[in-house]
């Protein structure tokens, strides 16, 4: 039992050792690999990094660096840690006047859940990046889309030396169910006569996000049927959607073709 309680004693006494250490402030010097950008060499420099234990740990983990964050948001400005480097300035400042900001935008390649699709298309939240480079190649990035509105990340590949080094976008995914509505055509161009169509009217059959099933009404949707299209020999004329409510898809007119009367 002695001995056990000797045992627990000397563990706390080390533990709290370790965490008075850890808690100083220490300057070290750490070498790191600066990732420039496409088509270049990553190239060493030499730091001193400046903080407490805690935070030089996790520091010591970072063997790279974008030479656009370098410059942009160098990490002296997150969690308290100082960094200088031991490279001359004259140095620092060639490399980072060629920094250039440009709108980058990779292909996006969503898979989508069983049944659903976008309620509207997905919007760009960031596509600006800091780039030592001319360019940046075209890229495909691979998105797994969930139910619901939600930001996405999109992290580029290290080896672009790019800041920011990820992108984000947001989505709103939601499953749709088919519904259909019974409208009645409106008609232009017929100045001296009135239409006469047969059928009266035509059903516009479309998709619509389940969430947002009960949101809808016939107003929301305009046919119109525009004779100053119609050809002196055609017999038929074609009802064309002119407003839908943006959320909805695969909209579909039936029937596509209607015949009509002119009564002067």
């Amino acid at each position: 039992m002695r001995l056990f309680l000797y045992g627990v004693s000397l563990s706390a006494a080390i533990l709290l050792w370790l965490l008075i250490k850890l808690d100083r402030t220490y300057t070290v010097s750490h070498t790191i690999y600066v990732e420039p950008g496409v088509q270049m060499e990553p190239f060493p420099i030499e730091v001193e990094v400046e903080g407490n234990g805690y935070e030089l740990l996790r520091w010591r983990r970072i063997d790279t660096i974008s030479a656009a964050r370098l410059c942009i948001a160098p990490p002296q400005s997150q969690k308290q840690v100082n960094l200088r480097w031991n490279q001359r300035e004259l140095h620092r400042r060639a490399l980072c006047q060629r920094l250039k900001l440009i709108r980058y935008r990779p292909t996006l390649r969503w898979i989508l859940p069983k049944g659903a699709d976008f309620v509207e298309p997905p919007e760009w939240l960031s596509d600006s990046v800091w780039i030592l480079s001319d360019t940046l190649p075209a890229w495909e990035y691979e998105l797994v889309a969930k139910p619901g509105i939600h930001r996405y990340p999109i992290p580029l590949p290290r080896r672009w030396g790019a800041y920011p080094e990820t992108l984000w976008v947001e989505g709103h995914v939601a499953q749709f169910i088919y519904a259909t509505v019974e409208v009645t055509p409106s008609a232009e161009g017929t100045q001296g006569y009135t239409l006469v169509l047969t059928p009266p009217k035509v059903q516009v059959h479309f998709w619509v996000p389940q969430s947002m099933a009960d949101r809808w009404k016939p107003e929301d949707f305009r046919v119109v049927i525009d004779m100053r299209k119609v050809l002196p020999t055609d017999t038929v004329v074609y009802p064309e959607l002119r407003r839908r409510p943006p959320y909805v898809r695969h909209v579909e007119i039936q029937p596509p073709a209607l015949s009509f009367t002119r009564l002067y």
